[in-house]
């Protein structure tokens, strides 16, 4: 009985041991490791040649007030745009490397599949269909929480047109989910938004709505840009002649009109810039000083703002 004890004991301390040494070492485990992002940026520090002409980029970006860098690959294959425009990635010159960039990688990590410079969105005739369904697949996809924010944002414009009939009420529910959608899609893949989604919206809001309330819902959507710069106009050229006036709201009209098919308000922001440029050169040709008038009306606000804060 003894001997059979002991061996007993002999075969199940091991065991015993190996189950305490595992359940340890799994107490201990680090965690499994997070999956690579798809995307790196912004700044890339180094450049090499490789000896089978692909070309090593390492992009070095700031992430919880540390520096860090990854090494991604580029190649003939890869997607390049450069402020909106399809170039080839043998074509960039050293000064345009330094601009800030982002690369996306195919499924294993490293290969760079697009090479984004800049943020003007890439318009689609410059893309084949084959690079247009790439990137297109590179969008990261709708998530429920952008749903919900976009169907509420809906529900809220189609509440401001007080419309009694149910049945406009629907459709034009339908036109700004669909363009919504269009646009927030076309913005995540990093495309412009194909002409024909706008044209088909423009008219969808004209069947169904007077035109009064089809400028309303415009002003909605591009957060009242143009009724508020043109206020501001008015506010430094308070001799504001009506036929300045008209062209005014002809070249912001324009800005609105393109504005529509961007996502966000900071992307609508050089939009509107480039035709207050034109504006205030317009102004200048009248005979308005702008670059005084905008002087006196900057200065009176912050004279305006010091006497109020004592």
């Amino acid at each position: 009985m003894l001997a059979v004890a002991l061996l007993a004991a002999m075969i199940t301390a091991p065991l015993v041991a190996a189950e305490a040494t595992n359940t340890a070492a799994a107490a201990v485990a680090p965690a499994p490791a997070k999956p690579a992002s798809r995307t790196v940026g912004l700044d890339i520090v180094n450049k090499t040649v490789n000896p089978d002409r692909t070309t090593s980029l390492t992009f070095r970006w700031s992430e919880k007030g540390k520096d860090v860098e990854r090494t991604v690959v580029a190649n003939d294959q890869t997607i390049v745009v450069y402020n909106g425009r399809i170039k080839k990635f043998a074509d960039l010159t050293d000064a345009q490397m330094k601009a800030k960039a982002v690369a996306t990688v195919g499924a294993d990590g490293v290969t760079t599949v697009l090479l984004r410079f800049g943020k003007a969105p890439l318009p689609k005739d410059q893309l084949t269909p084959e690079q247009t369904a790439i990137i297109a697949s590179l969008a990261p996809p709708p998530t429920a929480a952008s749903d919900a924010a976009l169907n509420k944002r809906v529900a809220a414009l189609v509440d401001s047109l007080d419309l009694k009939d149910a049945a406009k009420q629907e459709w034009i529910r339908d036109v700004l989910t669909t363009d919504l959608r269009a646009v927030r899609d076309a913005h995540n893949a990093g495309l412009q938004l194909a002409p024909e989604v706008h044209e088909k919206f423009i008219a969808g809001l004209e069947a169904d709505l007077t035109p009064e309330q089809v400028e309303s819902v415009k002003d909605e959507l591009t957060a009242n840009k143009l009724l508020i710069t043109l206020k501001a106009y008015h506010q430094i050229l308070p001799t504001l002649k009506p036929q300045d006036e008209a062209k005014i709201v002809d070249w912001l009209t324009k800005a609105r009109e393109q504005s529509l098919d961007v996502k966000n308000v900071d992307e609508m922001t050089p939009i509107f810039k480039k035709y207050k440029t034109e504006i205030e050169h317009y102004l200048n040709s009248q005979g308005y000083d702008w670059a005084k008038s905008y002087k006196t009306f900057v200065d009176s606000q912050k004279a305006g703002a010091d006497k109020n804060a004592q």
